[in-house]
């Protein structure tokens, strides 16, 4: 037996086992995740699922060059929307001091949790909005 760095390959691998383990727990699966494009080449997405009743939003990214001109709030909208109808009653996320937690706040999520310092000088903030 080898200890060994994990490749992209290997590092999906791993997390589609875990998802297969988790399935029978974890009920009614729904993809929530969204992109922007322009031009054939994708400016921002959000990737997100949910379990049981809760959203959880993995990633929002928007490329820099973009940033400011409201594509992130359009992907959290469109998932809060598409949430709604699914019969959804939270989405909840985790962002960190460098990753503009206050855009969060702008858009209806509620603080849960801050940890000051989750790495070197930097904080992470869990959210919640309830739908």
């Amino acid at each position: 037996m080898q200890v060994k760095q994990s490749s992209e390959k290997i590092k999906e691998f791993v997390h589609g086992r875990l998802q297969l383990y988790n399935k029978p727990y974890m009920e009614d699966i729904i993809d929530f995740s969204y992109h922007i494009e322009e031009n054939e080449e994708t400016i921002a997405g959000i990737v997100a699922e949910s379990v049981y009743d809760t959203v959880e939003v993995q990633y929002l990214l928007v490329e820099e060059s973009r940033r400011g001109q409201g594509l992130g709030k359009q992907l959290l909208k469109m998932v809060e929307e598409k949430a709604k109808e699914a019969g959804m009653k939270r989405i909840r996320l985790n962002t960190y001091s460098f990753q503009t937690p206050a855009f969060y706040q702008q858009n209806g999520y509620e603080l849960l949790l801050k940890l000051d310092p989750a790495f070197g000088p930097h904080q992470q903030y869990f959210f919640e909005k309830r739908l």
